[in-house]
């Protein structure tokens, strides 16, 4: 470990395609210790491997080489984000519904705007009153998009991410207006319903005409 710091903290001083490649393989026992934390995750040891392997590597080209951090800890920061990346990509959490995905393109159009506007993070009030939700529907709202952003690295707590739990009827309008936003996830609710209703409906109308 002690070796892996000092042609880290070289580097940083002279680029020498030499003492890089001697990193990288040093630091090639660094890539076994990540993968056997990932060992219930439901990817085939070969695909962690690789995975790690490739956060090792943008450790050891990286232009800042540690951003500061002892060069164990940030490879290791690398190696697991980006296996995390190749879990969610082979285990997608679920698709929001339709509602949410619609409140999450108007909280990220408010978010910047607010604060580009007060020239500092705007509050959960002040993005209340620009969306005309209460304090209390704004954190339900972040706590949805929460939910279907998570995806369990366990394999054996992967299924639970299948429900996620939030409150939408926590979601209420700040004032009265025309169509409020209960309204509108009810509608949305009974259309996503009707949805899954017709594609029902139309696959066992398939099944039918195959004869199975």
């Amino acid at each position: 470990m002690e070796r892996l710091q000092e042609l880290a903290e070289e580097l940083v001083r002279r680029d020498d395609p030499r003492l890089r490649a001697e990193l990288l393989a040093l630091a090639g026992p660094l890539a076994d210790e990540v993968v056997a934390e990932f060992g219930d995750c439901g990817l085939e040891e070969e695909e962690l491997q690789r995975a790690a392997h490739l956060g090792l590597i943008a450790a050891v080209y990286h232009p800042e080489l540690a951003r500061g951090l002892p060069f164990c800890e940030f490879g290791r920061n690398l190696m697991r984000g980006e296996i995390r990346a190749r879990i969610r990509d082979r285990f997608p959490p679920p698709r929001p519904p339709h509602w949410l995905r619609l409140l999450s393109t108007q909280l990220d159009r408010a978010l910047p705007e607010l604060a580009q506007e007060l020239g500092r993070p705007p509050t959960l009030e002040e993005l209340g009153e620009r969306l005309n939700l209460t304090e209390q529907g704004i954190k339900e709202a972040f706590k949805a998009r929460e939910a279907f952003l998570y995806s369990s690295l366990s394999a054996d707590r992967r299924p639970g991410d299948l429900q996620p739990e939030f409150h939408p009827e926590l979601i209420r309008d700040r004032r009265p207006s025309p169509f409020p936003w209960q309204a509108r996830i009810r509608l949305a609710q009974a259309l996503d319903r009707l949805f899954q209703l017709w594609e029902r409906i139309m696959e066992g109308l398939w099944w039918k005409k195959e004869g199975v």
